[in-house]
């Protein structure tokens, strides 16, 4: 007897979040173009702000502007790894 299945593929991003995503980016790019120097200026810092942090998480906030931060690759892992300093130093919000 021969089995023979059908192989449906899953989508990795659903139809909802891929006009999220598409939107985000849009934003992102207009964003930096506006905001192009890195505002948190700390660890190793090189001017650039080539990504955003978002100060709230993304979730609720992923396409709120006044929830961004714009910084270099630099500055963002040093605030990623340093979640009290940077709460401390507003780089980070409550997330609650």
């Amino acid at each position: 007897i021969s089995l023979q299945l059908n192989q449906m593929s899953i989508k990795k991003v659903s139809s909802k979040m891929s006009k999220i995503n598409a939107s985000y980016t849009k934003l992102r790019r207009e964003y930096l173009t506006d905001k192009p120097i890195c505002h948190a200026k700390i660890h190793k810092c090189s001017l650039h702000a080539t990504e955003i942090h978002h100060k709230q998480g993304r979730g609720v906030y992923h396409l709120d502007t006044s929830t961004w931060l714009p910084v270099c690759r630099n500055c963002h892992n040093w605030i990623e790894n340093n979640p009290s300093e940077s709460y401390e130093l507003g780089f980070s919000g409550s997330r609650s």
